[in-house]
């Protein structure tokens, strides 16, 4: 990646089963795989894309804010077995009061139920706190999407907030939940984890 003239390495965290990195171009295929799954969108409306193109141009937003200088966004690809499989990415949030940087996903419908997405948010986790200096750390969900529920759990994040949201689509009312994490939350739920 280039960036006014100046290269930036690409990011690669590495966890026991996967990689996490910096979007190419290429991926664009998975994105248009994940938006055309309604399990996916149903919860993920930033993924209700149109086209291979609507895909593509998404990728390459990613890519852009990937190589801003300072960094201030993170669009990484789940690589499994060389094999693109979700996409993970957070941010600084618009209200700062809630944390340091918050967080979306999408995986695969073939991959769900293999732990992948709990595993790449601890990854990411890890590079926050440790990379990036968070002291907390939230990501929001539809109630009824239980499994996003399940993984934010999964990594020691406990729920802080509800809420009544309106889908971008269909208008429909549904509640919401917003889990989050500290720094201290963190490195003791990473001390059971090593030693449990």
């Amino acid at each position: 990646m280039v960036s006014h003239g100046v290269a930036i390495p690409m990011l690669m965290l590495h966890t026991a089963r996967l990689v996490l990195r910096d979007l190419v171009e290429s991926d664009w295929t998975l994105v248009n795989a994940l938006s055309q799954e309604r399990t996916v969108t149903q919860y993920q409306t930033w993924l209700r894309l149109h086209s291979p193109a609507e895909a593509l141009q998404w990728v390459r937003n990613g890519m852009e804010h990937n190589a801003l200088h300072p960094r201030q966004a993170y669009n990484l690809a789940l690589v499994h077995q060389n094999q693109a499989i979700g996409w993970l990415g957070w941010g600084r949030p618009t209200d700062g009061t809630q944390g340091d940087y918050d967080f979306g996903d999408a995986l695969l419908p073939s991959m769900w139920r293999h732990g992948f997405m709990s595993e790449a948010l601890q990854g990411a986790l890890s590079y926050m706190f440790q990379s990036l200096k968070a002291r907390q750390v939230f990501g929001e969900c539809a109630s009824m999407n239980i499994a996003s529920a399940r993984v934010m759990e999964k990594v020691g994040m406990t729920l802080s907030a509800t809420w009544i949201e309106h889908d971008d689509t269909t208008g429909e009312a549904e509640e919401h939940r917003r889990y989050a994490i500290d720094v201290k939350a963190w490195q003791d739920a990473n001390k059971i984890m090593r030693t449990g």
